[in-house]
């Protein structure tokens, strides 16, 4: 009996992630003092998005784990997808039966932060970071990383996670309150995947070109507001990507692979199929996130009044409308060059770029860009960060032992050296890689 109380309580209960998250929501709604029936409504809700995430999230992996697998066939090189929600279901799926720890490590991560910020006055840091889809995916892809190559216990993995985490979101998104402040005039910073990316371009676009080119103060064509429809942008990079891999395997291939139907036809259909596949994800994730952040709040706003809050980049898009699309233009750009540089070098890895990375990562940097240095800064800048999460993608993907990479300007960076780094640890202590 005691053991089916146990094996119920730690891993029926606490070890299936969608319970488990609607037990930490239906607390934090219980702790701001919310009716039963909300606490009820936003945990039954959080628990729905994680199941419906699950879907969309498989769905995308088979689909293109179809296309990976006849490209490895055709050319001998392995095939990674630059998307941030395949990497983070990709890192669970690893984590098999303690994929549970991601959340555990979310919520870890989420307590240090706010420890660092009440210490501000030791740590310098003043932002508490809730942008709930990024958190989700960068505890999950974080807790892999740490499991991978030190293969620590659940307590030991999850604390090192966490802390990582924590002081990834606390120092990056700190150094960011003044050059957020400056683009927008409003009191908050920007909490995400590019942090390192937007400084960097707001300390070197002044030096490299003219404010005075503010790309703001420009005309832009008319059709290229199509870009702003994510959903629409999405479908035409999947399409994109997979007619240039279908005509570089040839038609012989790909009409084996479309069976009855025209090639044509099979190429469109696949490429939409990918970006339903990512809708779908997408919308569990704001299901899941919408209730999460809910109670996230309410802690931070009652624990620590006052703070600098970090939230998701898109945030700042309002405010510099037309960078938005340059940086997505230049950064797509660098991305296809830092596609044809793996070619040419003969890299065994194959990255095929993602939507999410290549327009919210480069449009954010393009706004810090254009803030600083004007419009050919800006496309300089993102064109060049193209590249770097094209190749940093690559070498991320190839110590995880992953066919999808995150590919943000971060995770192609500074995630890549705490990789190594950890890497480095587990090989100096003789731990096995997992």
């Amino acid at each position: 009996m005691v053991n089916f109380i146990l094996d119920l309580l730690l891993k029926q209960i606490l070890g299936t992630p969608f319970i488990l998250i609607a037990i930490i929501v239906f607390v934090g709604y219980a702790a701001m003092k919310q009716p039963f029936g909300k606490s009820l409504t936003g945990a039954i809700k959080a628990a729905i998005g994680m199941l419906v995430l699950g879907v969309g999230s498989s769905q995308l992996i088979a689909n293109f784990g179809a296309l990976l697998t006849a490209l490895t066939k055709q050319f001998g090189v392995k095939g990674v997808l630059m998307d941030t929600y395949s990497t983070m279901v990709a890192c669970n799926q690893s984590l098999g039966d303690y994929a549970s720890w991601s959340i555990y490590t979310l919520l870890v991560a989420f307590l240090v932060n706010i420890l660092l910020v009440a210490f501000r006055k030791y740590t310098k840091i003043r932002s508490v970071f809730l942008t709930g889809n990024v958190m989700v995916v960068q505890a999950a892809i974080a807790t892999y990383i740490v499991y991978r190559f030190l293969h620590t216990p659940s307590l030991s993995t999850i604390f090192i996670a966490g802390v990582i985490t924590a002081l990834y979101w606390g120092i990056m998104s700190t150094l960011l309150i003044k050059p957020t402040h400056e683009i927008t005039g409003a009191d908050f910073t920007i909490g995400h995947q590019q942090m390192l990316g937007s400084l960097l371009a707001y300390k070197i676009a002044g030096k490299v070109g003219n404010p005075k080119d503010d790309i703001e103060r420009k005309k832009l064509p008319g059709f290229l507001s199509i870009f702003q429809d994510n959903i629409v942008a999405s479908a035409m990079v999947f399409l994109i990507s997979v007619t240039v891999i279908f005509i570089a395997m040839g038609g012989k291939t790909v009409t084996a692979m479309a069976g009855t139907t025209n090639i044509v036809i099979y190429t469109i259909k696949t490429a939409l199929t990918l970006a339903a596949n990512i809708y779908i994800l997408l919308a569990g994730v704001r299901m899941l996130v919408g209730e999460l952040m809910i109670s996230f709040k309410g802690f931070s706003e009652k624990l620590l009044p006052g703070a600098v809050v970090a939230v998701d980049c898109a945030a700042t898009y309002g405010f510099a409308p037309k960078s938005v699309i340059l940086g997505f233009l230049f950064g797509a750009f660098g991305q296809i060059a830092g596609v044809l540089a793996l070619l040419a070098f003969h890299s065994p890895f194959l990255v095929i770029v993602g939507f999410i990375p290549m327009f919210f990562d480069n449009a954010t940097i393009g706004i810090f860009a254009n803030k600083k240095g004007g419009w050919k800064a800006a496309a300089g800048i993102t064109f060049c960060s193209g590249i770097i999460q094209v190749v940093g993608t690559a070498l991320a993907a190839s110590m995880m032992g992953l066919s999808f990479w995150q590919g943000s300007f971060d995770w192609a960076t500074i995630w890549v050296a705490i990789i190594a780094a950890l890497k480095g640890i587990g090989a100096l202590l003789g731990i096995p890689v997992v």
